[in-house]
């Protein structure tokens, strides 16, 4: 008897550690994460022309970028596409659509569903959506342009 509760101590003690370390690793990963986005949006405050950064978010599509939402001196808002630390793509928020536009132009094209996330990323040197819709047991990824609202790629997953 004394064999069998000594082994299952040293499991689930075993199980615990695990659970432990995983949570551990997942913390360090989140605040890597959110370290990474805040020297981004400290090195965009400095520069000349930014009053100031509202949003920034990574972006990791074909290749891996930073889209920052920015407030310029002239108190115009600008989206800043940034990849190895220059500034590739600059952008005026009123030319693009909104995230919620391109959200309503995904489900309208699939009729129906739920908008899992929907990322502002740039394919072709244009600024896009990536959308993601799913419907019962298929997803539908939609790339929809933010200037124009034109459907550039769309597949599904099922």
């Amino acid at each position: 008897m004394n064999k069998k509760n000594k082994w299952l101590k040293r499991s689930v003690l075993l199980i615990i550690v695990i659970l432990c370390s995983g949570l551990i690793l997942l913390a360090s990963y989140v605040l890597q994460y959110n370290k990474t986005l805040m020297t981004y949006q400290k090195s965009l405050a400095n520069l000349p022309e930014v009053s100031e950064v509202l949003e920034i978010a990574e972006y990791s599509g074909q290749e891996q970028y930073y889209v920052a939402k920015v407030l310029l001196t002239s108190n115009k808002e600008y989206y800043y596409f940034i990849k190895d630390n220059t500034v590739d793509f600059s952008y005026p928020v009123e030319e693009l659509m909104t995230p919620e536009q391109a959200a309503q132009k995904a489900l309208s094209l699939i009729g129906q569903g739920i908008v899992k996330h929907y990322y502002l990323g740039i394919y072709d040197e244009k600024p896009v959506y990536e959308v993601l819709v799913s419907l019962g047991d298929e997803e539908h990824y939609i790339i929809i342009d933010a200037k124009t609202g034109d459907v550039l790629l769309q597949f599904d997953i099922k």
